[in-house]
Protein backbone atom coordinates (compact mmCIF):
# COMPACT_ATOMS: atom_id res chain seq x y z
CA UNK A 1 0.00 0.00 0.00
CA UNK A 2 2.81 2.20 0.98
CA UNK A 3 4.19 1.99 -2.25
CA UNK A 4 1.15 2.46 -4.07
CA UNK A 5 0.54 5.66 -2.42
CA UNK A 6 3.88 7.06 -3.17
CA UNK A 7 3.13 6.41 -6.84
CA UNK A 8 0.31 8.78 -6.85
CA UNK A 9 3.01 11.34 -4.78
CA UNK A 10 4.92 10.52 -8.43
CA UNK A 11 1.60 11.16 -10.27
CA UNK A 12 1.25 14.22 -8.63
CA UNK A 13 3.93 15.32 -9.19
CA UNK A 14 3.53 14.80 -13.29
CA UNK A 15 0.32 16.68 -12.78
CA UNK A 16 2.20 19.60 -11.39
CA UNK A 17 4.32 19.65 -13.05
CA UNK A 18 1.64 20.04 -16.62
CA UNK A 19 0.23 22.51 -14.96
CA UNK A 20 3.79 24.85 -14.85
CA UNK A 21 4.48 24.23 -18.57
CA UNK A 22 0.93 25.22 -19.98
CA UNK A 23 1.38 28.42 -17.62
CA UNK A 24 4.70 28.88 -19.20
CA UNK A 25 3.49 29.14 -23.53
CA UNK A 26 3.11 32.45 -23.18
CA UNK A 27 5.52 34.47 -21.19
CA UNK A 28 5.06 38.01 -21.73
CA UNK A 29 3.03 40.04 -24.36
CA UNK A 30 -0.43 37.64 -25.30
CA UNK A 31 -1.93 36.19 -28.50
CA UNK A 32 -4.55 38.89 -29.45
CA UNK A 33 -7.92 37.26 -29.35
CA UNK A 34 -7.03 34.79 -27.37
CA UNK A 35 -8.35 35.66 -23.40
CA UNK A 36 -9.38 33.00 -22.86
CA UNK A 37 -5.64 31.05 -22.08
CA UNK A 38 -4.85 34.21 -20.21
CA UNK A 39 -7.79 33.44 -17.80
CA UNK A 40 -6.16 30.05 -17.43
CA UNK A 41 -3.09 31.22 -16.78
CA UNK A 42 -4.10 33.50 -14.22
CA UNK A 43 -6.22 30.30 -12.57
CA UNK A 44 -2.85 28.07 -12.63
CA UNK A 45 -0.79 30.77 -11.17
CA UNK A 46 -2.92 30.74 -8.17
CA UNK A 47 -2.66 27.53 -7.03
CA UNK A 48 0.07 25.34 -8.78
CA UNK A 49 3.39 26.62 -7.32
CA UNK A 50 1.59 26.22 -3.80
CA UNK A 51 1.00 22.85 -4.88
CA UNK A 52 4.82 22.23 -6.20
CA UNK A 53 5.99 23.57 -2.93
CA UNK A 54 3.43 21.62 -0.88
CA UNK A 55 4.99 18.93 -2.97
CA UNK A 56 8.32 19.51 -2.06
CA UNK A 57 8.35 19.59 1.56
CA UNK A 58 6.38 16.71 1.45
CA UNK A 59 9.41 14.55 -0.60
CA UNK A 60 12.34 16.97 1.98
CA UNK A 61 10.29 15.86 4.76
CA UNK A 62 9.26 11.70 3.81
CA UNK A 63 13.23 11.24 2.43
CA UNK A 64 14.98 12.82 5.63
CA UNK A 65 17.81 11.64 8.01
CA UNK A 66 19.09 12.69 11.08
CA UNK A 67 21.31 15.93 11.75
CA UNK A 68 22.88 15.63 15.47
CA UNK A 69 25.90 17.71 14.85
CA UNK A 70 27.17 20.78 12.79
CA UNK A 71 29.27 19.12 10.74
CA UNK A 72 26.50 16.72 9.52
CA UNK A 73 23.98 20.00 8.64
CA UNK A 74 27.01 21.21 6.93
CA UNK A 75 27.42 18.14 5.01
CA UNK A 76 23.79 18.33 4.58
CA UNK A 77 23.84 21.82 3.19
CA UNK A 78 26.69 20.64 0.49
CA UNK A 79 24.84 17.83 -0.71
CA UNK A 80 21.55 20.07 -1.39
CA UNK A 81 24.05 22.70 -2.82
CA UNK A 82 25.49 20.09 -5.27
CA UNK A 83 22.29 18.47 -5.87
CA UNK A 84 20.45 21.92 -7.13
CA UNK A 85 22.20 25.03 -7.40
CA UNK A 86 24.91 23.86 -10.27
CA UNK A 87 21.99 22.85 -12.47
CA UNK A 88 20.73 26.40 -11.82
CA UNK A 89 23.47 28.21 -12.42
CA UNK A 90 24.20 26.26 -15.43
CA UNK A 91 20.77 26.64 -17.14
CA UNK A 92 20.96 30.20 -16.17
CA UNK A 93 23.86 30.94 -18.05
CA UNK A 94 22.57 28.93 -20.89
CA UNK A 95 19.22 30.66 -20.72
CA UNK A 96 21.88 34.16 -21.00
CA UNK A 97 23.71 32.95 -23.52
CA UNK A 98 20.48 31.83 -26.07
CA UNK A 99 18.82 34.98 -25.44
CA UNK A 100 22.33 37.18 -26.19
CA UNK A 101 22.68 35.29 -29.20
CA UNK A 102 18.95 34.49 -30.45
CA UNK A 103 18.21 37.90 -29.63
CA UNK A 104 19.95 39.60 -32.46
CA UNK A 105 17.92 37.48 -35.12
CA UNK A 106 14.70 36.34 -33.52
CA UNK A 107 12.18 37.20 -31.35
CA UNK A 108 13.24 36.51 -27.36
CA UNK A 109 10.96 36.73 -23.93
CA UNK A 110 12.71 38.86 -21.42
CA UNK A 111 15.93 39.66 -23.16
CA UNK A 112 19.28 40.56 -21.90
CA UNK A 113 21.53 43.50 -22.40
CA UNK A 114 24.76 42.93 -20.92
CA UNK A 115 26.79 40.30 -18.95
CA UNK A 116 25.58 42.27 -15.21
CA UNK A 117 22.40 40.43 -16.18
CA UNK A 118 23.84 37.10 -15.30
CA UNK A 119 25.15 37.53 -11.68
CA UNK A 120 20.82 38.73 -10.85
CA UNK A 121 20.05 34.98 -10.86
CA UNK A 122 22.26 35.38 -7.52
CA UNK A 123 20.73 38.35 -5.68
CA UNK A 124 17.01 38.61 -7.74
CA UNK A 125 16.45 35.08 -9.06
CA UNK A 126 12.90 36.44 -9.49
CA UNK A 127 13.49 39.28 -11.14
CA UNK A 128 16.44 38.13 -13.30
CA UNK A 129 15.98 37.05 -17.31
CA UNK A 130 15.39 33.53 -16.38
CA UNK A 131 12.50 34.03 -12.99
CA UNK A 132 11.35 30.79 -14.27
CA UNK A 133 14.04 29.25 -12.32
CA UNK A 134 13.34 30.75 -9.13
CA UNK A 135 11.81 27.55 -7.71
CA UNK A 136 15.66 25.96 -7.64
CA UNK A 137 16.99 28.57 -5.85
CA UNK A 138 13.91 28.93 -3.39
CA UNK A 139 13.88 25.02 -2.61
CA UNK A 140 17.86 25.01 -1.57
CA UNK A 141 17.29 28.13 0.47
CA UNK A 142 14.12 26.07 2.12
CA UNK A 143 16.35 22.98 2.42
CA UNK A 144 18.91 24.75 4.01
CA UNK A 145 16.26 25.75 6.90
CA UNK A 146 14.44 22.89 7.37
CA UNK A 147 17.37 20.94 9.83
CA UNK A 148 17.37 24.17 11.24
CA UNK A 149 13.31 24.49 12.23
CA UNK A 150 13.18 20.86 12.92
CA UNK A 151 16.12 21.35 15.72
CA UNK A 152 14.56 24.29 17.45
CA UNK A 153 10.79 22.83 17.26
CA UNK A 154 12.25 19.31 18.85
CA UNK A 155 10.81 17.86 15.83
CA UNK A 156 7.68 19.07 16.26
CA UNK A 157 7.31 21.23 12.56
CA UNK A 158 3.70 21.94 13.17
CA UNK A 159 5.03 24.51 15.42
CA UNK A 160 6.36 26.61 13.16
CA UNK A 161 3.39 27.30 11.15
CA UNK A 162 1.49 30.15 12.87
CA UNK A 163 4.80 32.16 12.26
CA UNK A 164 4.29 30.79 8.70
CA UNK A 165 0.44 32.19 8.10
CA UNK A 166 1.75 35.64 9.61
CA UNK A 167 4.93 35.73 7.59
CA UNK A 168 2.67 34.77 4.14
CA UNK A 169 0.80 38.38 4.69
CA UNK A 170 3.96 40.37 5.06
CA UNK A 171 5.33 42.41 2.24
CA UNK A 172 8.95 41.00 2.18
CA UNK A 173 11.55 41.76 -0.62
CA UNK A 174 12.31 39.97 -3.44
CA UNK A 175 16.26 39.84 -3.13
CA UNK A 176 17.72 36.54 -2.61
CA UNK A 177 14.13 34.75 -2.57
CA UNK A 178 13.03 36.06 -0.17
CA UNK A 179 9.60 37.21 -0.32
CA UNK A 180 9.27 33.73 -2.12
CA UNK A 181 10.55 31.95 1.42
CA UNK A 182 7.78 34.07 3.00
CA UNK A 183 5.09 33.65 0.36
CA UNK A 184 5.59 29.74 0.00
CA UNK A 185 6.48 28.66 3.54
CA UNK A 186 3.13 27.71 5.02
CA UNK A 187 2.65 25.33 2.22
CA UNK A 188 6.25 23.88 2.19
CA UNK A 189 6.08 23.57 6.17
CA UNK A 190 2.07 21.97 5.53
CA UNK A 191 4.60 19.01 3.27
CA UNK A 192 6.58 18.74 5.84
CA UNK A 193 4.27 17.99 8.27
CA UNK A 194 2.36 15.68 5.65
CA UNK A 195 5.92 13.82 5.12
CA UNK A 196 6.57 13.33 8.39
CA UNK A 197 2.88 11.72 9.36
CA UNK A 198 2.60 10.12 5.85
CA UNK A 199 0.57 7.16 6.41
CA UNK A 200 -2.07 9.22 8.22
CA UNK A 201 -1.86 12.00 5.58
CA UNK A 202 -3.03 9.63 2.96
CA UNK A 203 -5.24 7.50 4.82
CA UNK A 204 -6.66 11.36 5.44
CA UNK A 205 -6.58 12.05 1.59
CA UNK A 206 -8.31 8.51 1.10
CA UNK A 207 -11.21 9.08 2.89
CA UNK A 208 -11.83 12.77 2.39
CA UNK A 209 -9.91 14.03 -0.46
CA UNK A 210 -12.94 13.43 -3.10
CA UNK A 211 -14.94 16.33 -1.22
CA UNK A 212 -12.58 18.54 -2.19
CA UNK A 213 -12.72 17.81 -5.93
CA UNK A 214 -15.92 19.58 -6.77
CA UNK A 215 -15.72 22.70 -5.07
CA UNK A 216 -11.72 23.38 -5.49
CA UNK A 217 -13.08 22.83 -9.72
CA UNK A 218 -16.19 25.30 -9.05
CA UNK A 219 -13.85 28.22 -7.16
CA UNK A 220 -11.14 27.70 -9.62
CA UNK A 221 -13.35 28.60 -12.47
CA UNK A 222 -14.63 31.45 -10.70
CA UNK A 223 -11.39 32.11 -9.48
CA UNK A 224 -9.78 35.10 -11.59
CA UNK A 225 -13.30 37.38 -11.13
CA UNK A 226 -14.26 36.58 -7.84
CA UNK A 227 -10.48 37.74 -6.97
CA UNK A 228 -9.76 34.67 -4.83
CA UNK A 229 -6.79 34.76 -2.53
CA UNK A 230 -3.88 32.24 -3.74
CA UNK A 231 -3.61 30.80 -0.47
CA UNK A 232 -7.01 29.50 -0.46
CA UNK A 233 -6.26 28.39 -3.55
CA UNK A 234 -3.45 26.56 -2.80
CA UNK A 235 -4.61 25.02 0.02
CA UNK A 236 -7.46 23.60 -1.72
CA UNK A 237 -5.56 22.48 -4.49
CA UNK A 238 -3.60 20.13 -2.14
CA UNK A 239 -6.29 17.57 -1.32
CA UNK A 240 -8.54 18.04 -4.63
CA UNK A 241 -5.14 16.96 -6.88
CA UNK A 242 -4.37 14.75 -5.23
CA UNK A 243 -7.56 13.19 -4.76
CA UNK A 244 -7.63 13.43 -8.47
CA UNK A 245 -5.02 11.50 -9.16
CA UNK A 246 -5.67 8.86 -6.98
CA UNK A 247 -8.57 7.79 -8.40
CA UNK A 248 -8.84 4.05 -9.49
CA UNK A 249 -8.84 5.03 -13.17
CA UNK A 250 -5.68 7.45 -12.82
CA UNK A 251 -3.92 4.11 -12.74
CA UNK A 252 -3.43 4.22 -16.19
CA UNK A 253 -2.46 7.67 -16.72
CA UNK A 254 1.20 6.28 -17.26
CA UNK A 255 2.35 9.80 -18.69
CA UNK A 256 1.55 11.51 -15.37
CA UNK A 257 3.97 9.22 -13.60
CA UNK A 258 6.89 9.80 -16.56
CA UNK A 259 6.59 13.63 -16.05
CA UNK A 260 7.08 12.96 -12.35
CA UNK A 261 9.91 11.12 -12.86
CA UNK A 262 11.15 13.92 -15.02
CA UNK A 263 10.34 16.67 -13.37
CA UNK A 264 13.77 18.46 -12.42
CA UNK A 265 14.65 18.34 -16.08
CA UNK A 266 11.44 19.29 -17.35
CA UNK A 267 11.46 22.18 -14.73
CA UNK A 268 14.91 23.30 -15.94
CA UNK A 269 14.42 23.08 -19.94
CA UNK A 270 10.47 23.85 -20.44
CA UNK A 271 11.00 27.62 -20.98
CA UNK A 272 13.89 27.10 -23.00
CA UNK A 273 12.80 24.93 -25.25
CA UNK A 274 9.14 26.74 -25.45
CA UNK A 275 11.21 29.78 -26.26
CA UNK A 276 13.19 28.02 -28.90
CA UNK A 277 9.65 26.73 -30.34
CA UNK A 278 8.02 29.55 -30.16
CA UNK A 279 10.95 32.02 -31.70
CA UNK A 280 11.50 29.82 -34.59
CA UNK A 281 7.22 29.55 -35.56
CA UNK A 282 7.06 33.20 -35.05
CA UNK A 283 9.02 33.84 -37.95
CA UNK A 284 7.12 32.05 -40.03
CA UNK A 285 3.31 32.95 -38.61
CA UNK A 286 1.79 34.85 -36.31
CA UNK A 287 0.33 33.17 -33.25
CA UNK A 288 -2.56 35.75 -32.53
CA UNK A 289 -6.11 34.66 -33.33
CA UNK A 290 -7.17 31.68 -34.07
CA UNK A 291 -3.35 30.31 -34.69
CA UNK A 292 -2.97 30.14 -31.20
CA UNK A 293 -5.41 27.15 -30.99
CA UNK A 294 -2.62 24.84 -32.67
CA UNK A 295 0.25 27.10 -31.62
CA UNK A 296 -0.53 26.56 -27.76
CA UNK A 297 -0.46 22.12 -28.47
CA UNK A 298 2.57 22.46 -30.17
CA UNK A 299 4.49 24.69 -27.76
CA UNK A 300 3.14 23.05 -24.74
CA UNK A 301 4.55 19.62 -26.48
CA UNK A 302 7.60 21.04 -26.92
CA UNK A 303 7.72 21.88 -23.63
CA UNK A 304 7.04 18.81 -21.95
CA UNK A 305 8.74 16.43 -24.52
CA UNK A 306 11.85 18.63 -25.28
CA UNK A 307 13.33 18.57 -21.56
CA UNK A 308 12.66 14.87 -21.74
CA UNK A 309 14.43 13.67 -24.81
CA UNK A 310 17.10 15.91 -23.91
CA UNK A 311 17.84 14.22 -21.05
CA UNK A 312 17.44 10.58 -22.38
CA UNK A 313 19.47 11.44 -25.69
CA UNK A 314 22.07 13.97 -25.09
CA UNK A 315 22.82 14.47 -21.27
CA UNK A 316 23.09 10.43 -20.72
CA UNK A 317 25.55 10.21 -22.79
CA UNK A 318 27.48 12.33 -19.89
CA UNK A 319 27.72 11.02 -16.15
CA UNK A 320 28.40 14.74 -15.09
CA UNK A 321 25.34 16.22 -16.56
CA UNK A 322 23.21 13.24 -16.43
CA UNK A 323 23.97 12.95 -12.40
CA UNK A 324 23.48 17.09 -12.24
CA UNK A 325 20.02 16.55 -14.05
CA UNK A 326 18.31 13.52 -12.52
Amino acid sequence: MKSRRLSDIDKLKGLAIFLVVLGHIVARQPPTGNEWYMRLKDSLYLFHMPLFMFLSGLIVAYSRKPIDSWAAYLGYVKGKFLRLMPAYLLFSLIVFVGKMTMGRVMHVDNGVESWWNYFEVLTNPLGSYCAYLWYIYVLFLFCAIVPIVYRLTREHIEWVLPLCLAVHFLDLPSWFGISSLGEYSLVFFLGCLAGDHYERYSEWIARNGVFFVAPFLVIIYFSVPWGAPKLLMGLLSIPACHAMVGIPAADRWDFLKTLGAYTFPIYLMNTLCIGVTKGVMLKWVSWDGINFLWFAPLLLLAGIWGPILIKQQILSRSQTLNRMIA
